[in-house]
């Protein structure tokens, strides 16, 4: 870390050299902090390997999930295919019950109107 008594003299080594406003320009490029929080081409290269690392691991999880949601639909369909075997079972059953309601109801109504 560069200290302010250290950019101070650069400045005015600088200034003598360069001249005031070269100088001045100078100094403006340079960071206040020093070269410490300047990023290198070696921090990009690790950010970027880190980074491709973080998304395979996510396109891993992401392939995982579709997976499971194929696991999940195929199991649902499965289930929806049983229940409309049963309701398909159950149809005909229901069908012969109110069939053979409206017949009675039909001879009750017939024996009724005998009577009157």
């Amino acid at each position: 870390m560069v200290s302010d008594n250290e950019r101070r003299h650069l400045f005015a080594v600088l200034e003598e050299r360069l001249g005031p406003e070269p100088a001045a320009t100078m100094m403006e490029l340079l960071p206040a902090g020093g070269g410490a929080d300047l990023a290198r081409r070696s921090d990009f290269i690790a950010f970027k390997a880190e980074l491709r690392g973080e998304m395979a691991e996510l396109r891993g999880e992401v392939r995982e999930l579709r997976g499971e949601i194929r696991g999940d639909v195929g199991e649902l369909k499965g289930q929806i295919a049983q229940l409309s075997a049963h309701v398909d079972g159950l149809l005909p059953k229901q069908i012969a019950a109110n069939v053979g309601s409206m017949v009675a109801m039909a001879g009750l109504v017939i024996a009724a109107a005998k009577f009157l």
